[in-house]
């Protein structure tokens, strides 16, 4: 378990953080796919940044797990610079 699993685990047991990340997940899980996957190539947020055609400041949002702007347009350029691909889905919300 890495550092941020153990840390998760940790925050989990706290209701209102469960709560305030449950409303902000999508946004979450995207920054963090898009900070691993630049991480393991082991490239700077500006690498990515000039690949994509954006500053370094753009890939530094993107990156925050509070980021609401994205746009299909560039995460599909981030994506692919990255070797991987956007998957979008709507999937039915819990019965309460």
């Amino acid at each position: 378990m890495d550092d941020f699993q153990k840390q998760m685990k940790r925050l989990r047991r706290n209701p209102a953080f469960v709560a305030a990340f449950d409303k902000r997940r999508t946004e979450a899980e995207v920054a963090f796919q898009i900070r691993r996957l630049r991480e393991a190539k082991g490239w700077s947020q500006r690498d990515l940044a000039r690949k994509v055609g954006c500053s370094q400041q753009a890939v530094s949002a993107i990156e925050q797990a509070g980021y609401k702007r994205h746009s299909l347009p560039l995460l599909r350029r981030i994506a692919a610079v990255l070797d991987a691909d956007v998957v979008v889905a709507l999937v039915p919300r819990r019965a309460a």
